[in-house]
């Protein structure tokens, strides 16, 4: 299994720990930190999806087919959690490339060894590729990592656009905001989240 199959089955079933799978945070904590992460690329919640959809180059129509194929190959529907292009996610990634013409040239690449792969393996575009043969096109591209970095930074886009987007905050059960104010509402602190870092030892010196 590779690193972005196992990723993706862990997010889907709840668990997004990286690694160390001793780890493991829940989904509800996941798509937190995926706001943290919009808001400190300056994106505000809600304003996420419509900054993906920035205007500029739109991808080729066969290619589009294609990234469409691709995110919902690393996050497929399941449950009552939609597939990664049901909620925006081809608009959120053409958009980045849109205004990012490295990723844009990146993302074109990228789509273009699945879809040799696919025709080498199926003789078919990987846009009409089974799940499985999407799958496999999927893992041999970031084996091989050609091109490089392709599948991280898809993976990393996908998940961005898919967690920054309000209709999957309120399938998952979380609320950036409680209440009718505007701004958010920090929770309440729980000393004993740590208890066993103030049991360490000191790693500094006290002044003198």
């Amino acid at each position: 299994m590779t690193a972005l199959e196992a990723t993706s089955r862990d997010i889907l079933r709840g668990d997004a720990g990286g690694c160390d799978m001793s780890k493991r945070v829940g989904r509800r904590e996941f798509v937190g930190g995926a706001v943290k992460l919009a808001l400190a690329a300056g994106l505000a919640p809600g304003t996420a999806q419509a900054a993906g959809r920035a205007g500029g180059p739109r991808l080729a129509p066969a290619d589009r087919r294609g990234l469409r194929a691709a995110v919902d190959t690393i996050i497929p529907a399941q449950g009552q959690m939609p597939a990664a292009s049901a909620v925006g996610s081809v608009a959120y990634l053409e958009g980045m490339g849109a205004r990012d013409a490295a990723f844009r040239a990146l993302l074109v690449e990228g789509l273009r060894a699945l879809d040799a792969r696919s025709r080498e393996i199926g003789r078919r575009a990987f846009a009409d590729s089974t799940g499985a043969q999407q799958a496999e096109c999927m893992a041999h591209v970031e084996k091989a990592d050609a091109p490089a970095g392709f599948v991280a930074a898809l993976r990393d886009g996908v998940y961005e656009a898919y967690y920054s987007n309000p209709k999957v905050w309120k399938l998952v059960g979380y609320r950036f905001r409680s209440g009718p104010r505007r701004t958010a509402t920090l929770e309440s602190f729980d000393p004993q989240r740590v208890a066993r870092v103030r049991g360490m030892a000191r790693l500094y010196r006290e002044p003198t």
